[in-house]
């Protein structure tokens, strides 16, 4: 289920329709999550794509010209590409209406890609289908849709599950790259085997097979997506053409004048490391000199800043090259002294991760997973109170949305979290602070008695110093 269509327009029938007016709607949403903030990506530099072209100039093109440009994509794909005016209205989406979020794209097509076309390659699905994971996530990669569906490729909980990707206290496998990468070629090479047409299997993806053996029935035998198009949930009906539009512009972005705003760090520039005993961001932050938030970046599965790796299940880092020999170098002392911080707390103690010789103890046990029998009369928030959580984790941990009527009976995965959740050193300290829904940046600040410029200066908070739900933030001095 794409992300895109948590702010879909709704059809006669009341239906959710993946339109370019949705579609238009959400990069606006997505431009302004801190992920695609402007500071992670380079500066528009002036130039033009294209010779002759002033750099503010938007070309567009006859119906003829993305025709014949379409059919010469098609003659070198195992897909049946094709032109009409639902692919024009997705077209237009990225190369007019929204350049900015479709140059950002651009730009991180070169740290996902090579990932993309590895995992592809080896269950045997055409190259061209890494463009999906732009329809489903814009290639942000800890995207959540209203229904819960998470990650560049918007795995449900469920689905994530079958695939092997872990969803716990520490870790959200659906946000890794790489693992949620290898799970959904797999996932889609067992809907291709099953339908024998990777546009069917582009729609049972996006709608589940039995929305895709119902259009069959419907269509009398119906053997392609065309054919079964017009019974498909109205949803689907717009995710192919969405596809279409982003396989012609990832290819014809130069005649439309759009060059590529680059993040920071590019795929070619990063080494992966494996991690045998539990570590902090902010532990590894001070050792080799990159920052957490560029840590949260590359490594966006651990939730909480923190590597849960033991000798018997080590996890990977994702580090940049220049990084990866400092890392090497100091690895032995970061895990004679791990500094963890606490999984579940709106303000916890930690220790300041500077010094090698302060001792340092976990008291908090990270949150165990239970089952809880709904009784009559219970809801998703009165089950969420009585285990100190939330909600969205709650809907999270069961592929729920928040819109679930709960039943008698029905069993909820849920978490307990044992311990304080403080950890106790010698020595200094630094308080967190876990951001609320709602919190601003001028909130917490008188809460902690602190100034907002001191705050945005401790948490590297740049530009507009945009905070977001769930974010931790340093709120005093050590």
């Amino acid at each position: 289920m794409p992300l895109l269509n948590t702010t879909a327009a709704e059809n006669a029938a009341g239906r959710v329709v993946f339109s370019s007016a949705s579609l238009s709607q959400s990069l606006d949403s997505l431009m302004n999550a801190t992920y695609f903030s402007d500071e992670h990506f380079a500066s528009p530099s002036g130039e033009s794509a294209m010779p002759g072209f002033p750099s503010t100039f938007v070309p567009q093109y006859s119906d003829s010209v993305y025709t014949a440009r379409i059919a010469e994509l098609n003659s070198r794909t195992r897909f049946e590409l094709t032109y009409n005016k639902y692919v024009k209205g997705f077209i237009r989406v990225y190369a007019v209406d929204k350049r900015l979020a479709t140059a950002k794209i651009l730009g991180l097509r070169e740290v996902y890609f090579p990932l993309f076309e590895e995992a592809l390659a080896i269950y045997g699905v055409p190259p061209e289908m890494k463009y999906l994971a732009i329809v489903e996530s814009a290639l942000n990669p800890t995207a959540v849709s209203r229904a819960g569906a998470r990650g560049l490729w918007q795995f449900m909980y469920g689905t994530g599950k079958m695939y092997g990707l872990e969803s716990s206290a520490f870790i959200e496998d659906r946000f890794d790259p790489r693992k949620a990468s290898m799970a959904a070629a797999r996932h889609l090479r067992d809907l291709y085997d099953r339908y024998g047409d990777w546009f069917l299997a582009l729609a049972a993806y996006n709608s589940g097979s039995g929305n895709v053996n119902r259009a069959i029935r419907r269509s009398r035998g119906g053997k392609d997506y065309w054919a079964i198009w017009r019974y498909l949930p109205a949803e689907t009906r717009g995710y192919v053409p969405a596809f279409i539009a982003v396989n012609y512009i990832m290819n014809y972005h130069q005649e439309h004048n759009l060059l590529p705003l680059r993040p920071g760090y590019l795929y070619q520039d990063i080494e992966k490391i494996s991690i045998m005993r539990p570590l902090s961001f902010e532990r590894i932050s001070a050792a080799v000199g990159i920052s957490a938030e560029d840590l949260r970046f590359l490594n966006p599965q651990y939730t909480h800043g923190i590597i849960p790796s033991s000798d018997g299940s080590p996890h990977e880092l994702r580090l940049p090259g220049t990084h990866a020999a400092a890392f090497a170098a100091v690895e032995t002392q970061l895990y004679d002294s791990p500094v963890l911080p606490a999984a579940d707390s709106s303000a916890v103690a930690t220790s300041t991760p500077v010094d090698d010789s302060l001792m340092v103890s976990l008291v908090a046990v990270p949150p165990r997973l239970l089952s809880h029998k709904v009784r009559r009369g219970e809801t998703l928030a009165s089950v969420a109170r009585s285990y100190a959580t939330t909600t969205e984790r709650l809907t999270e941990l069961n592929g729920l949305n928040r819109s679930t009527t709960l039943f008698s009976g029905q069993v909820l995965r849920v978490e307990k979290v044992s311990g304080g959740g403080l950890l106790v050193k010698k020595g200094a300290v630094v308080k967190y602070h876990r951001v609320r829904r709602g919190e601003t940046l001028g909130q917490i600040a008188r809460k902690y008695k602190v100034s907002i410029a001191r705050l945005a200066s401790w948490n590297r908070l740049k530009g507009k110093k945009v905070i977001y739900s769930g974010q931790r933030l340093r709120v005093s001095a050590p």
